[in-house]
């Protein structure tokens, strides 16, 4: 089945834990329609784009894929959902996708009071503040009397605003509704920095490498981001068919099997019987061979495949100093 894309949806709402425990078969439902509804992120370099040609890429949008081929055997049967920061976690409560990739930090308050649940992390950030280099800027407390932009419904919102605190300084924020329009705004000159996660500001300016002497990345991080995928709380099944995909990619990496590697070398994972969650027997090998490993998937979207050029930094294997570790995929 071809990738498609809905219209971007941009209701505000906010998340109602008791709608997000609604849906208890997220499987099922998905093998009966017969594509996966993914909320990705809009316009956001590396992780989630649309090419002119209509075809999607980006490193959320082949988790995407990678649970559609586990749970279809088709890692093209998915719908993709643009979202912005104010409205995915309500769609995703409202039962309007199945899962949501698309950039959002795993927190207490997300997991706990809100009714979704976390099943795996993708991706490690921090939070960092891009200032443009005419500021002089080298450190937030150099940041005093200036305006920096960041995006409503974020995390990013209160970490500024407490790291301003701790610092005691005069710091104005500038909320900016979406992702494109934080942009624009900053490079409008209608803030003097602007403050993202470190992966969303790193892959802006390695778009634009004409113009990287602009900017400066200050110094300070800000807060720990840990990104992945989010579902609804109450459909433990859904839970752990997410979780062990994303698993499979760090675990197939760490064991050197990729899309190139043959059959009995993926078989020799020791890949559980995938019956056991409504899955095809072939599962795992479905997901390594239509997307790769978590290496492959990092380096053609952000890492040295892609034009972004991004390192591994903490998304490293952990034996290689990052925080990339797989659990035992071995039946006992």
């Amino acid at each position: 089945m071809i990738a498609r894309l809905i219209v971007c949806l941009c209701a505000i709402v906010v998340a109602n834990p008791q709608t997000a425990q609604a849906d208890t078969h997220t499987r099922a439902a998905v093998q009966d329609r017969g594509y996966l509804i993914c909320g990705v992120g809009i316009d956001d370099f590396g992780f989630a784009t649309q090419r002119i040609d209509g075809e999607w890429t980006g490193f959320d949008v082949d988790f995407c894929r990678a649970v559609a081929a586990a749970v279809l055997g088709d890692a093209e049967a998915v719908e993709f959902v643009q979202l912005d920061s104010l409205n995915r976690l309500s769609v995703l409560a409202d039962g309007k996708v199945d899962i949501l990739f698309r950039t959002t930090t795993y927190n207490f308050t997300r997991d706990v009071a809100l009714g979704f649940e976390f099943p795996a992390v993708t991706y490690y950030d921090t939070q960092r503040i891009l200032a443009f280099a005419d500021t002089g800027a080298d450190q937030l407390t150099d940041m005093d009397g200036r305006t920096i932009c960041a995006n409503s419904g974020t995390t990013s919102i209160d970490n500024i605003r407490a790291a301003i605190d701790r610092a005691k300084i005069d710091v104005d924020i500038l909320e900016i509704a979406s992702q494109s329009g934080r942009w624009r705004a900053f490079f409008a000159g209608e803030c003097d920095a602007v403050t993202a996660d470190g992966s969303d500001l790193a892959a802006r300016i390695a778009s634009r490498p004409g113009y990287r002497n602009e900017f400066t990345l200050l110094k300070d991080e800000i807060s720990n981001e840990p990104l992945g995928a989010v579902v609804r709380e109450g459909d433990l099944e859904w839970v752990h068919i997410v979780r062990w995909v994303v698993n499979l990619t760090i675990a197939a990496e760490a064991a050197g099997v990729g899309q190139d590697s043959p059959i009995g070398a993926i078989q020799q994972l020791g890949l559980p019987d995938g019956r056991a969650l409504g899955l095809r027997e072939t599962w795992g090998q479905d997901v390594i061979l239509q997307v790769g490993n978590y290496g492959a998937v990092f380096d053609r979207n952000l890492g040295a495949g892609s034009y972004l050029n991004l390192p591994r930094g903490l998304n490293r294997l952990w034996r290689d100093g990052g925080l990339m570790y797989p659990l035992p995929m071995k039946m006992q």
